[in-house]
Formats: C-alpha cells, sequence, structure tokens
C-alpha cells in the first residue's frame, strides 16, 4: 500500500506539472515497427534496452499514459528488490529509494533534454535496473554450485552486456561480491569474484574487437549512461546513478541469508523510517529541475504544434512580472502575428533576454527553437539545413522527422516528403499527421487555405538560397526579411517590423511607402505610425507632416522626448523603468531603450 501511495503522488506530480515536458519527451524520440529500426539500435552495446525504452517513451503522446507505464516498471522494481534482497515487510521502503532516485535522474536534466544522444534515456535506466535485479534474484537462487554460478556470471556478461551494457555489467560485479553473503565457501567465492572482474573487463574488450564497429574504446563500460559532456563534462548529473549504485552495493553487502528474529524496537523503526521518507522527499524537491521561463517555453511550443495560438497567448499571460526568454518573446509575437494582432500588441508584452537556467554552453535560441522559428517564418532551406544537422548528431527524433516532411513538401521535393511521411506511418501515434500531410502533398491548393502551412506559404518570399546565421537565429531572420520587398501585405508587415527591430531608417523607408501603396485607404498601423514620425523628426527620413499621422501619436512623442530628456546621460536601466508604464508599449521607447 504505501508503495501505491508513493507512486500515485509521483504520477500526480508528474502529470500536473511535467505534463509539457513529458510530451516534449515523446518529440525527441522515435520507434518504428519495423526491422530495419530493429537492426539499428542492435548496432551498439546495450541495443536492445534503447529500443524497449523507445518503445515505451511513445506512450508519453499521452502523458498520464506514459506516466502509467513508468510507474508500473517502478512497481515491478520495488518488487524485484524486496524479493530479491529479502528486505522484511517492517523495511519495505528502502525499496523506494531506487524509485526516487531514478525520478531524480530524469527530472533534474532540464535543458539537457534537448540534448541527450542515448535514445529511449527517460526509460533506460528504469528498465535496466529492473532487469538487472531480476538477474541477481536468479543468481541467489541458484544451488551452492561452483560451476553454476560461474555459468551464470559468464552468460550474463556475454548476453547482457550486448543487450543490455552497463546495466549487465555492473550486475555481474554485484554478484561477484554478493556470492560473499551467500556461500561461506571462500575459495568458490574468491573464484566467482575473480570470474566476475575477468568477465567485466574481457567481454566489453571482445566486443568491442569482434562486434561492434560503432563504439568509441573509451565508452564501452558506460554504454547506456546518457553522457553530460560537451566541450567538458558535467558531473553533477552523473550523481543519481552513482547513487543509485551505492545503494544496490550497500544492501547487497549488508544483506542476511536467514532474517533476524528480533528487529529494532517499533518506536525506533519507525522514526527511522520517518526520516528516510522525509530525505527522500526533501531530495526530490531539491533536485527537481524548477524554471518558470522553461516550462513556459515548453508549453508554447506544445501549442504552436498544434497551431493553438491562442494556447500560445494564454501561456504567456502566466509570465506575469518575470523577465522571459528571448524564445517565449519570439512565440508570443509568433502568435500575435497568426492572430493578426502583433501590429497592435506586440510591446504590451515585456521585450525581455533572460539566460536558460542551465550550465550548458549551447546558444539555446539556436540549438533548441532555430528550426522551428526558421520554418514559421517562412525560411525553408534553413529549417531543412538545421534539421539535418540535428539529425546526424543527435538522431532522427519525431520532431526533426515531421519538419524535415513540411520542408520538402514546401519546396516541391516530393520524394523526400513521401519518403519520410510513410516512415511516420510505422509510428504509433504519428500515422494520421502523415496521411494529412500526404493529402496535401498531393494537393497543392489546399496548403493555402490550411490553418499550420499556409501562413507559411506567405512568408516564402526569399531568394531561393541557404545562407550563413552564425548562430544568430533572430539577426539572421530579421536581416532577411528587412531585404526583402512584396505586394504580400502579410509578409510586408514582417518586413518592415524587422527594419524596426534592425533600428534601420534606410531601410523602414522602402517597406513602409510600399505597404502603404498596397493599402491606399486602408489605416496605417499605429507601431509604422510611430515609427514613421521618430525617424522624421529624428532627421532619418523625410518630412511626414503630409500623412495620416494620428495626433495621438505626435503627441506621445513629445511627452516621450520630454521626460526621457530627464535621464539623458544617467543608468539606462533608471530611465527604461521610470519611462515604462508610460511608454513601453511605443516604438519610441523600445528604440531607445532596448538592445
Amino acid at each position: 500500500m504505501p508503495w501505491i501511495v508513493a507512486l500515485l503522488l509521483i504520477a500526480v506530480a508528474l502529470l500536473c506539472f511535467e505534463a509539457d515536458l513529458l510530451w516534449k519527451v515523446e518529440q525527441y524520440n522515435l520507434f518504428l515497427d519495423t526491422s530495419l529500426f530493429f537492426r539499428e539500435q542492435m548496432l551498439v552495446p546495450g541495443g536492445l534496452l534503447s529500443y524497449v525504452s523507445c518503445y515505451f517513451t511513445q506512450f508519453f503522446f499521452h502523458p498520464w499514459l506514459g506516466v502509467l507505464m513508468l510507474c508500473g516498471w517502478w512497481l515491478l522494481l520495488m518488487w524485484l528488490t524486496k524479493r530479491a534482497f529479502r528486505i522484511p515487510d517492517n523495511w519495505a521502503v528502502l525499496a523506494l529509494i531506487p524509485v526516487v532516485i531514478l525520478l531524480v535522474a530524469d527530472m533534474s536534466l532540464g535543458y539537457w533534454h534537448y540534448f541527450m544522444r542515448l535514445r529511449g534515456y527517460f526509460f533506460v535506466a528504469t528498465i535496466g535496473t529492473t532487469i538487472a535485479i531480476a538477474m541477481l534474484w536468479f543468481f541467489r537462487t541458484l544451488p551452492q554450485n561452483l560451476w553454476q554460478r560461474i555459468a551464470t556470471v559468464i552468460l550474463a556478461a556475454s548476453v547482457g552486456y550486448p543487450l543490455l551494457g552497463v546495466y549487465a555489467l555492473v550486475t555481474v560485479l554485484l554478484m561477484g561480491i554478493w556470492t560473499w553473503r551467500l556461500s561461506d565457501s571462500r575459495s568458490m567465492n574468491a573464484t566467482l569474484t575473480v570470474v566476475s572482474l575477468l568477465s567485466v573487463i574481457a567481454v566489453p574488450l571482445i566486443c568491442y574487437r569482434y562486434v561492434y564497429y560503432q563504439t568509441y574504446l573509451g565508452d564501452i563500460w558506460t554504454t547506456g549512461i546518457p553522457g553530460f559532456v560537451v566541450k567538458e563534462s558535467y558531473p553533477r548529473y552523473y550523481i543519481p546513478y552513482f547513487f543509485l549504485v551505492v545503494f544496490y552495493l550497500l544492501i547487497t553487502v549488508l544483506y542476511q541469508r536467514s532474517l533476524p528474529a528480533k528487529y529494532l524496537r517499533p518506536l525506533y523503526r519507525w522514526c527511522l523510517q520517518g526520516v528516510m521518507v522525509v530525505s527522500v522527499i526533501v531530495a526530490v524537491f531539491h533536485f527537481w529541475y524548477k524554471d518558470d521561463n522553461f516550462h513556459h517555453e515548453l508549453s508554447m511550443m506544445r501549442s504552436i504544434e498544434a497551431a493553438d495560438w491562442e494556447g500560445v497567448l494564454r501561456e504567456g499571460e502566466k509570465q506575469g512580472d518575470e523577465e522571459p526568454t528571448r524564445p517565449i518573446v519570439l512565440m508570443y509575437d509568433l502568435a500575435l502575428q497568426r492572430l493578426g494582432r502583433q501590429l497592435d500588441e506586440m510591446y504590451d508584452f515585456p521585450r525581455g533576454n533572460k539566460k536558460g537556467n542551465t550550465p550548458m554552453p549551447f546558444n539555446l535560441l539556436y540549438h533548441v527553437f532555430g528550426r522551428m522559428i526558421y520554418y514559421q517564418y517562412g525560411l525553408i532551406n534553413d529549417c531543412h539545413r538545421m534539421c539535418m544537422e540535428d539529425g546526424v548528431e543527435y538522431g532522427w527524433r519525431i520532431e526533426i522527422q515531421k519538419y524535415l516532411a513540411r520542408c520538402s513538401m514546401l519546396c516541391g521535393e516530393k520524394k523526400a516528403a513521401r519518403r519520410i511521411l510513410y516512415q511516420l506511418r510505422h509510428t504509433m501515434y504519428h500515422g494520421k499527421w502523415a496521411d494529412d500531410m500526404l493529402q496535401l502533398l498531393e494537393h497543392p491548393k489546399q496548403r493555402a487555405d490550411n490553418r499550420e502551412t499556409g501562413p507559411i506559404i506567405h512568408m516564402m518570399h526569399y531568394t531561393n538560397s541557404l545562407g550563413f546565421d552564425g548562430g544568430n537565429v533572430e539577426n539572421y531572420v530579421r536581416v532577411l526579411l528587412g531585404r526583402q520587398d512584396s505586394n504580400d501585405s502579410y509578409f510586408q508587415e514582417q518586413a518592415i517590423l524587422a527594419t524596426l527591430w534592425k533600428k534601420d531608417h534606410r531601410k523602414f523607408w522602402p517597406r513602409f511607402i510600399h505597404y502603404a501603396r498596397l493599402h491606399p485607404h486602408g489605416h496605417i498601423p499605429r507601431i509604422f505610425q510611430e515609427a514613421a514620425y521618430f525617424f522624421s523628426m529624428t532627421g532619418k527620413g523625410p518630412n511626414v507632416e503630409n500623412m495620416p499621422i494620428d495626433e495621438s501619436v505626435k503627441k506621445s512623442y513629445v511627452a516621450f522626448m520630454k521626460e526621457a530628456e530627464q535621464y539623458k546621460g544617467r543608468p539606462l536601466d533608471l530611465g527604461r523603468a521610470a519611462l515604462h508604464p508610460f511608454f513601453g508599449n511605443t516604438y519610441f521607447y523600445n528604440y531607445y531603450f532596448l538592445k
């Protein structure tokens, strides 16, 4: 019963606070029901473990179902731990410790979720540990026969290593240690320990030399464990795996063949278990990754994938007074753009650039959000290029496959699009999406009316080429937009906004004049009026007195310049804070006070 309560609390926490993350984990996974996919996984040690883990990870498409699967594995692990090491019912709380460690290992990663090369990593440690404990239980039940136990150790290493990787090697080591608690024969125990050590050393080397050709020599004893290395190693993310080994090592060393007749007094026992439970809760809370912006980003990306632009705005409104990251600002602006509200409301949302809560030296806007931004702004070639790079580097995930299919379809590369979409038909949950895209592929006229591809087509007015972004996604997009003119007013609006973002009055005027010609009898948006009047009054453009500039714009400009003059020569943050409540939604303010 305590196990069920603990797992229920964990499941509720995961679904209430991390549903968007679990969805993203599924998007960064790929499982195909083909023999070729299976053979690809088996090309490295621990391939079967990754294959099975990828299978279960796909159920996070429905977060509640994936959590149910995960808790099922954890329940099995607790039961096996209790049975294998004969933990008394009064101390069943001990079996919860490895589950908490595995939970922390997954939920302390933060932005590392985007850069994991180990396939199925979210389930790998759980399934690997569960199978390892089952093997240890089998080892304990063997009769006191030296040859049977030697055969078991060698078989666990030689068969287990190709299938489970490092989890089989650790299991073999624990067998070599546990034998001293299972038998009184020193000669048999010493022999088994030596055989275990030799197996752990020899089997990976033999497999490296004669079986596998895609494994680096330095990784053959750690295959199956995620790598937290960029230019340097980040060892703190390995801590849960270290404690997992230490836990099973301790209960192996402290194992008793016959249960003691007496235990600690009930009061001491309950107090000690209470301390354990409190320690577990504190550890989970402390190591659980906490960053509001990280979760806002996940929710926004999920809404964008579903073309739920109102959902993006609802999530953005939860930002409050907290400074957003740059991806949040861009996604919020994108949602306003899709809903036709960007020109009126974009400056109502805080313009932030807060750094992500991670020690990794990655450009998160580029590596995590780059392909989405490029796709949404119609830079199909750049999105395709980034997908190819990430696919080679981190694996061909669902998200990458979808973007590749979209790009191929919009570029008219039907054969490439079909190949990817036919492949996605072999997934459990993305076959319908693939069929819908195949329908659009065969009927190009429907794309313009489609709620996803329609706006993208409006943005595809660039030169058909591939540029160099230097890792600066937003600047790259704005520069390309600012260089273009189009008779598509949807695109032209973004071209003008790009010149405003760049504060480039020379490119602003041609874009603005062309936009005005496209709307000879329409009202010019206030933000464009503010920019035109501002540039004109500061000597960066022609006189606009004959243009239909609202009087409120002129009054706002005069008032702003009068107030801003008081902060000339003073710290920028001082003027920014003082003037934002009154002029934060004007272009004048953003020109002077935002980088």
